[in-house]
């Protein structure tokens, strides 16, 4: 009996989850869907129980010659007690869907991600160039000495940011190395005029960091509060590793009233930054931004994967 209505099982299962599901999926019409499926419901019952009726092979035990063939209370009784198949099927096809699309969406969200990424990036790389250029431009109507110098750190600077900084990760010790190596051009620049305070304390060199998350930090300091400020300035900034956090603390000082450039104290870089440590490190860092009366702070705090 079971092979006699398998093929009714296989037209009415094939032709739900091939037919009427996709039409639900894809034109979100529900009523008509739930209409279409009643339909469904009787004729699946009706092909069963034709089935049954033109190829019965036990006349002696189901006797339909004395019942018609268009029985609507025979067919429901079919149809109730058989469709579990097709929505078993059509719950597998369902589930597989949806998978697969949860599947498809976190690899779209991983792709826009790593794209936001590598434009917050690949702004960093002009951005930094023109201020570094605009202080090379500076020594050079000065004829300064220390140009060839200037050239030679730009160049290695230039050089990890656009060939050794393109792994989402890179040693914290290499990070600081670029670090202190900007800072060295824009100690060239201010000569006397700029009081730098350095300091690092902790394990450097067994952690990893996103590649330029702290430079911009750094460059803030000379661009918008050094290079605005015609009297002496100075740069605070002090770094702490420890077992499960970074903890990044920059304070610089206000150029004096009148000084200040329309842009304020936060840049591009800034904003940039903002959002790259939303996307590397969400839930995992502290950013606070604060203009103080004579001076600009931001201390950075990140904590380390475990």
């Amino acid at each position: 009996m079971n092979l006699i209505v398998l093929p009714a099982r296989m037209i009415g299962t094939y032709s739900l989850i091939y037919l009427i599901l996709p039409f639900a999926i894809e034109k979100r019409k529900f009523v008509v869907f739930s209409i279409l499926v009643a339909i469904h419901i009787f004729l699946y019952g009706f092909l069963i129980y034709a089935s049954m009726y033109y190829a019965n092979p036990y006349p002696d035990f189901y006797d339909f010659s004395k019942q018609p063939l268009f029985n609507p209370a025979k067919i429901l009784i079919k149809s109730a007690s058989d469709y579990v198949l097709p929505i078993v099927a059509a719950t597998i096809v369902l589930f597989k869907k949806w998978y697969l699309d949860e599947i498809e969406n976190k690899k779209l969200a991983e792709e826009k991600v790593k794209a936001e990424l590598s434009f917050l990036k690949s702004q960093i790389h002009p951005h930094f160039l023109f201020n570094t250029l605009n202080n090379l431009y500076a020594l050079t109507l000065i004829k300064s000495d220390k140009t060839p110098d200037i050239v030679l750190k730009l160049a290695d600077l230039m050089d990890y940011m656009i060939y050794k900084s393109n792994d989402e990760f890179v040693p914290l010790v290499k990070e600081l190395e670029v670090l202190e190596g900007y800072v060295e051009l824009e100690k060239m620049r201010y000569n006397e005029r700029l009081d730098f305070r350095y300091q690092v304390n902790g394990e450097v060199d067994t952690h990893q960091i996103a590649p330029l998350i702290l430079l911009p930090f750094i460059e803030n300091c000379f661009k918008h509060g050094a290079s605005k400020n015609r009297t002496k300035v100075w740069i605070d900034v002090s770094l702490l590793v420890e077992a499960d956090f970074l903890h990044l603390k920059v304070v610089n000082s206000l150029p004096a009233m009148g000084e200040e450039s329309g842009e304020g104290s936060e840049g591009i870089g800034l904003k940039n930054v903002r959002r790259r440590l939303e996307l590397i490190y969400p839930d995992r860092h502290e950013l606070l931004i604060k203009k103080e009366e004579a001076a600009f702070r931001v201390e950075l705090k990140i904590y380390w994967a475990k």
